[in-house]
This record gives C-alpha cells, structure tokens and sequence, in this order.
C-alpha cells in the first residue's frame, strides 16, 4: 500500500497516542513554562483546536503574547499568510529591539 503525506500526520498521532493519554490522566511530570517571548496567533474557526482553549497558554509560557485570527482555521499561515507574515515581523521586530 503506497503511503501518502496525509498517511504520515496519521502515523504521528498514533506513535504519541500513549504519551498522549497519559498526560491527559496526569500521569506526566509537570515541565517548567517557556522563558523565551512566545507568539502564538489561533485560527479563530479552527475545528481542531479551538480557540477557548487559549486560556491555558500561560500556563505554557511566561512571555507570552497571543490573539486569535477570527477569520481562519487551523493553518492561519496558509490562510491568512498576510495576516500571519505580519504578525512574524511585528513580533520578532519587538523582540530584536530588546
């Protein structure tokens, strides 16, 4: 059976199907938040991981700045990739300039 590249985003979800579960029961050790500046710009009507669930990024990381791109899915830099290039030169503008 010939593989596609679709094939392969499914073989990752089920190699990290166990860590996956397990993080989801608790069973994890906690890892320190990310230090470094963050950016992160959700799709606003992605399917997949939905917006409301930005709230737990600070968790994640304390340097974070996040919004969401109202008018795309789950790959905003395909989508809206003027929106998201934008956003990259902003970010790393601010983040350069110390």
């Amino acid at each position: 059976m010939k593989q596609s590249n679709l094939q392969g985003g499914f073989n990752w979800y089920n190699g990290a199907r166990r860590p996956r579960l397990a993080v989801m029961r608790g069973e994890t050790p906690a890892v320190p938040p990310i230090a470094a500046p963050t950016r992160v710009l959700w799709g606003g009507r992605d399917p997949i991981i939905k917006a409301e669930w930005m709230d737990r990024l600070p968790e994640y990381s304390t340097d974070l700045e996040a919004s969401v791109a109202s008018d795309a899915g789950h790959f905003v830099q395909m989508e809206q990739p003027e929106l998201a290039a934008e956003e990259i030169r902003r970010f790393f503008g601010r983040v350069m300039a110390g």
